[in-house]
Parts: C-alpha cells; structure tokens; sequence
C-alpha cells in the first residue's frame, strides 16, 4: 500500500475538515518534501502553489520517512 493509500484512509478515519491545517503543519516538518511538492505545481502551471498544495502532493515526495509521516499526519488529524 503506498503512502497516499495510507494517508487517504487517515483522512477517511479522521475527517478532511482540518486538511489546511494539516498541509501547514506538514510544510514546517517535512520542508523538503514540502518544496519538492511546490515545484511540481509550479512546473504543472500553479500560479499560487500554497494555495493547491495538498497533503497528498506532499506524501508523493516522501521516501525514507514515510512512518513518521503517517504518524504526523494521524496526530493532526486526531488532534484539530
């Protein structure tokens, strides 16, 4: 199962009402990611990246961290 397959199950478990929250949270500790994911937009023709940034464009960036991910994502998600 990939990390967006596990990530949408947390989001279907815990709701989506807080995803820009999520996304924000995410953009401080996965920063990297976070950026890797901007420039995909960018280069899709985004003119407000931030404003399309999902979590899941964030999860498509994650490698080696994917469980600290999906620990992150269900603590914020558990916790609005």
């Amino acid at each position: 199962m990939s990390v967006n397959d596990k990530l949408n199950k947390l989001i279907e478990k815990y709701g989506s009402d807080n995803e820009e929250s999520l996304v924000e949270q995410l953009k401080n500790k996965f920063s990297k990611e976070y950026k890797l994911a901007a420039e995909d937009l960018k280069n899709d023709g985004s003119d407000d990246p931030d404003m399309e940034m999902t979590a899941g464009r964030i999860a498509d960036h994650i490698d080696t961290n994917e469980d600290k991910f999906l620990a992150e994502c269900e603590k914020i998600l558990k916790n609005p």
